[in-house]
This record gives structure tokens, sequence and C-alpha cells, in this order.
């Protein structure tokens, strides 16, 4: 039996994150022909006073735990009523990271809540550019000068690779179509690496982790929020709009020359499925994977995803991530973020 680490007080590093306040999950139709997000993410002083008063106070930073099994010390049958994310893969208090690491990597990649963060925006940002950019490049640059924002107080290393990613913002969106998305790709991944120690999700960026042990917020949003700029889909849409496109919201026919996308978000579906932590959640993204792989089989007439996706909806609603209800308009998620203005774009692939 592994048992994980104590700490100084009873109050976790995943709480230091978890008291920062956040919207809920992002989600508004986009409209218009360009598909941008004009979600301005929560930073600045006031966001980073609380961050950087609330680390410190709970024993400094996060560190990923590798610990599996019950606590320290217990008995499975004594341990039973305790909370059911004991003992899982997940950030514990410690006074070796820097609180202005922790800070910085939390705010941009968005742990433990992972709603409305600043790595949702690049990704938007990126998969645009190629597009927009040439036309709007001050609007990208603003991209760069956000990432830098984000990490301004963090160590030098992270401070380094920040701002590799936000020069890309600077001189890629420009160039249009010959916009380098490899060099974004190395730079989004140089960052992940340099907030792996303190952010579950830059660590699951950088390597997939154990089975059962990704958070099921996390999972969550990437199935509901998260672009898919650097998935088979290489669009700034969510899954759940790329997946429409597919199977259908509704019942519909799967398109006979997506079968190539049909099968990688089957691959897609059951790798989430076997990382996620969370049981309720796994098993509704089974009934979400069903369709995909009837049509894999032959069965080509989708009873679309409403149903399995209200299921996941309410799955992970109970695992403490707010997913926005579904709607079909032109293939979009409206969300719950659409009441507060704050969005990600969820608009059908074209």
């Amino acid at each position: 039996m592994t048992t994980c680490a104590s700490t100084s007080s009873t109050s976790t590093g995943a709480e230091v994150l978890g008291a920062i306040p956040g919207s809920g999950a992002a989600g508004e139709t986009e409209r218009s022909r360009r598909r941008r997000s004009r979600f301005v993410p929560r930073r600045g002083p006031g966001r980073r006073r609380a961050l950087g008063a609330l680390v410190p106070a709970l024993g400094g930073a996060l560190l990923i735990s590798g610990c599996t099994g019950a606590p320290a010390g217990g008995d499975p049958e004594q341990t039973s009523g305790q909370d059911p994310t004991a003992g899982k893969a997940t950030p514990t208090a410690s006074a070796e990271a820097d609180p202005a690491l922790v800070a910085a990597c939390g705010e941009f990649w968005g742990d433990p809540l992972y709603q409305d963060p600043t790595s949702r925006v690049v990704l938007d940002r990126a998969a645009t550019a190629p597009d927009a950019g040439p036309s709007d490049p001050f609007f990208y640059a603003m991209t760069g000068d956000d990432v830098d924002l984000v990490f301004e107080d963090a160590p030098e290393d992270a401070r380094t690779a920040a701002s590799t990613l936000a020069e890309w913002f600077r001189t890629e969106p420009e160039r249009g179509t010959e916009a380098d998305l490899e060099a974004f790709r190395s730079a989004w991944d140089g960052l992940a690496g340099t907030c792996q120690g303190v952010s579950v999700a830059a660590s699951w960026t950088v390597a997939p982790g154990a089975e059962g042990t990704k958070p099921a917020a996390l999972v969550c949003a990437d199935v509901f929020d998260t672009p898919g700029t650097l998935t088979h889909f290489a669009n700034a849409n969510v899954l759940t709009s790329n997946m429409f496109k597919l199977v259908g919201l509704s019942a519909q026919q799967v398109p006979g020359d997506r079968t190539e996308d049909v099968r990688a978000t089957d691959e897609l579906l059951a790798a989430e499925i076997a990382a996620v932590d969370d049981p309720a959640v796994g098993a509704a993204l089974e009934q979400v994977r069903a369709p995909f792989q009837d049509a894999l089989a032959g069965d080509t007439a989708s009873d679309g995803l409403q149903q399995p996706l209200d299921q996941l909806s309410t799955a992970c609603d109970a695992a403490g991530y707010s997913a926005p209800e579904l709607g079909e308009d032109g293939g979009a998620v409206v969300g719950a973020g659409a009441a507060r203005g704050n969005h990600t774009d969820h608009e059908g692939l074209t």
C-alpha cells in the first residue's frame, strides 16, 4: 500500500486553488463568421493578490503526488466513509514549490476547477490565427501580452517558457496559413513542462498519467469546453461541437466521408474513459462513445448525443464541474456561461 505525504494542515493544495473564485463552464453560440472567443480571462492585481495570499497560508504550493491506495495509516473499512478522492493522485501542499509558480500555473491551466482558464483562450486564438491573424494581428499580439501577464511574477524559467509562447502570438498569426503551428505546439508543451510539478492539467498535457487518476473536472472540461486545436480536429471548436458534425446532437446519419474522424474520436473518448477518476463520469462517457462504436461497426444511423451528453453533464455537475446545457443552433452548444457574457466558441465544424 502506497501512502501520501502528510501536510501541515487539514487543507490540501487543491483547496488552495479551489478557493479562487471562478465562473461556470463556458459556452455561448458564435453566430458570426469569425470564430474568435471574446472571453477575457480574469486576471490582474485583484486575482493575483488573492492567489498570492491563499498559497502561503496553506503551506506553499502544489506538487503532483503519485500516491495511490488508502490514506496513510488507514484501513479501507475504516475509511470507507471519507472523501472518495482520498488516495488518488492529487496535488498536495508543499513548502518546496514557489507560490508564485503555483499561482501563475493555476491561473493559466485552471487547476482545480478548470473553468475559464487562460489556456483555453490561448488554444482558441491559436486555432483561429491562420484565418483571422493577417487581418487583425494586434488582436493576437494582445494574447501574447496576456500570457506574459499571467507569468510576470513567476520564476525565471516559467517566464521564459511563457515568453516563448507569447512571442508566437506576436509573430505568427500575421503569417496566416503560413503560421508555424508546430512551433505553437512546442511552446505549449514547453510551458506545460514548466508547470507540470504544480498543475495536474499541465502534467496531463506533458504525458498521460496512470489510468483512473485524471480528475473528473479536467475530463469534463476537455469534453465540454476546451478548443480542439491540438486534437485531430485541429480547430477552435470544442469536442461536443465537433462530435455533433459526426453523430449529431439529435438523430442523423453519420457522414460516410468522415470515418477517420469517427475512429479518432472513438479513440479519444476511450482514452478519457480509461483515465478519469470518477466512475459515474466514465460510465456517461461510455454512452457518448456508443454511437461512434456503432458507426465503426457499420450502423451509421445515429440516435444523436442529446441524452448521453445530458447524462454526462449531470455526472460532471456531481463531480464539481459546471457543464453547459445543450442546445442545437447550427451545431453549437449553448452553455451556462452565456448568461454571464464569458464564453469559449462552441461553433460547429465547417
